[in-house]
């Protein structure tokens, strides 16, 4: 089963070119005349493709000056994590609805441990991202392998001196994430999986993101943080009072620090960032923790960290908490002055009985929206940051869901039931769930797999009713 890829990086200069890098429109014209060389010649008529780069269009349509020579329109997304799911989902729905049809690989998505960094976690991803988007396959890649790096003697720097890094390929075949990829082939394998169409329109947060607007940066009181700040953990604190009376209905917190962050409702861990080098450009949000907060007095703390840097180094934190009760009425509580700071942890600091008289008032290092952080709320970007579904209309369908939130599925029939799979995409565990029923809307609200502070994925089934 051969599939010839014509080139890669169709549309790259050579490494060494003056201007380099550019959208090498001269090195597109010869390869075309290679893929239409290929079309003419191949007797077995075997499919065709090329590989671009990522500069313009990030697909093969932009690396080819005859589409009608290509038979799958291949990818190149950023090696990225949090930053490249935003033009990864957005080039795969492009290239999907595109003409002429073509079948979409995404074939260089985010390679584990590229730079020798690059975690598991997004090469997953990244997998979900497109296979629910409408990807017809995918390329799982590990940096070492495509290198063929051997042990002590990787491939070394490229023409222009940059390297890759130097993980040998007898270590990159045991990475976990060709697993976590298999994981998910295997789910889609056990359907009809070449009739599945993306549908955005199936699933959303229960819950809508919170806007960070009107909070301030906050750090603990040394120096100027905005500019500059030690590469260290600090420590925040702020205490809300819930009135006696009020029943809970839900409860958001929307966090983000520069670098790092882990965040307790009364002394619970309730979530963190995604990784060592998670981007303060993405908060995070969490949902799942109403049951924590009780009448009377609650406590949210976050420990912070900031990371080491070359040059300056600027730390802040900026959270937002929303708290709504059952008769309408609400609680929100931003990061301010009133926040409080330590630069050393004690014994039960995150908890509600700790006496956080003695620390200082934390420090205003910028509102939200000024230097050095900006607007960070993409909430035009919100949607392809969210659950991700694909499947056959009145059939099955499969959500995948970045963050653990509930979701709401919706369109289904009021009529009929449906069976319910929870998977945990980097260990394969599943937990089948009684049979559910929407609402007269067609809505279903799923609560995340308990205890999973990652992506997850919801396959939903239609009961076939029993024959008689």
């Amino acid at each position: 089963p051969v599939v010839w890829c014509v080139a890669g990086e169709a549309n790259l200069p050579y490494y060494l070119d003056k201007g380099f890098p550019y959208d090498d429109r001269e090195q597109v014209k010869g390869w075309t005349q290679v893929a239409r060389y290929l079309r003419e010649t191949d007797p077995f008529h075997r499919p065709i493709t090329i590989h671009p780069t990522g500069i313009g269009r990030l697909s093969a349509r932009h690396a080819i000056d005859d589409v009608s020579l290509l038979d799958i329109d291949l990818l190149q997304t950023p090696h990225g994590r949090r930053d490249a799911v935003a033009p990864t989902v957005r080039t795969v729905r492009q290239s999907y609805a595109d003409k002429p049809v073509l079948p979409v690989i995404d074939g260089e998505a985010s390679y584990e441990m590229l730079f020798d960094s690059l975690p598991t976690e997004w090469t997953r991803r990244m997998f979900w991202l497109c296979m629910t988007n409408g990807a017809a396959g995918h390329t799982y890649g590990a940096n070492g392998i495509w290198q063929c790096n051997r042990r002590g003697q990787p491939h070394g720097k490229s023409p222009h001196g940059g390297t890759y890094g130097t993980i040998p390929w007898d270590e990159a075949m045991d990475l976990p994430g060709s697993r976590q990829v298999g994981l998910g082939k295997k789910l889609f394998e056990q359907y009809h999986w070449w009739e599945f169409e993306p549908h955005p329109e199936w699933a959303a947060y229960a819950t809508s993101g919170l806007t960070l607007d009107g909070c301030d940066w906050i750090w603990f009181p040394e120096g100027h943080p905005a500019s500059d700040a030690p590469a260290a953990k600090r420590y925040f604190r702020r205490t809300i009072t819930v009135p006696a009376d009020a029943r809970i209905k839900s409860a958001s917190l929307r966090i983000s620090a520069d670098d790092r962050f882990a965040a307790w409702v009364n002394g619970r861990a309730i979530g963190n960032s995604d990784d060592k080098s998670e981007s303060w450009r993405t908060p995070r949000q969490f949902d799942n923790f109403a049951p924590l907060l009780k009448p009377g007095a609650n406590v949210i703390a976050i420990e912070a960290q900031n990371l080491p840097a070359n040059g300056a180094n600027p730390a802040g934190l900026i959270a937002r908490l929303d708290a709504r009760f059952e008769n309408g009425q609400s609680l929100r509580v931003n990061t301010d002055a009133d926040w409080r700071a330590a630069s050393q942890p004690a014994n039960g600091w995150n908890t509600g009985e700790f006496d956080d008289t003695a620390w200082p008032k934390a420090a205003i290092a910028a509102r939200y929206g000024d230097p050095p952080w900006g607007d960070i709320d993409h909430t035009a970007e919100a949607e392809v940051f969210g659950p991700q579904s694909t499947g056959i209309p009145g059939g099955v369908r499969i959500t995948y869901v970045p963050d653990p939130r509930a979701i709401v599925e919706r369109g289904l029939d009021a009529k009929a039931r449906y069976l319910p799979t929870l998977l945990d995409p980097a260990t394969g565990d599943t937990n089948n769930l009684a049979s559910i029923q929407a609402d007269d809307h067609g809505d279903w609200t799923c609560p995340p797999p308990a205890g999973q502070g990652h992506d997850w994925v919801l396959t939903l089934e239609r009961e076939r009713p029993a024959r008689q």
